[in-house]
């Protein structure tokens, strides 16, 4: 289970773990089908989180960026420089 200290809305989260299920029912009848779902929500989420985490780099230091995100300062560094796109040694 993730730790964080901003929770998603219940919708959010019942929605992922549907998700989770069906990708993983995917996975078992057709691999590649299960690959190119995983791969969209990819997508999704690079074209959803460019912004935010651009926000995230500007208005939140790297300790609470860290705890909102359920990582260590390294690993939330990490994953806004994936998603809004900048190298985490800038």
């Amino acid at each position: 289970m993730e730790r964080s200290a901003i929770p998603l809305p219940e919708t959010i989260t019942v929605l992922l773990a549907q998700l989770e299920v069906e990708v993983g029912k995917l996975a078992k009848s057709s691999p590649l089908a299960a690959i190119r779902a995983a791969r969209r929500l990819e997508d999704l989420a690079a074209q959803t989180a460019y912004w935010p985490a651009r926000d995230a780099r500007r208005d939140a230091d790297p300790g609470q960026a860290a705890a909102a995100l359920g990582l260590d300062e390294p690993g939330a560094r990490a994953v806004l420089a994936r998603f809004g796109r900048w190298s985490p040694y800038s």
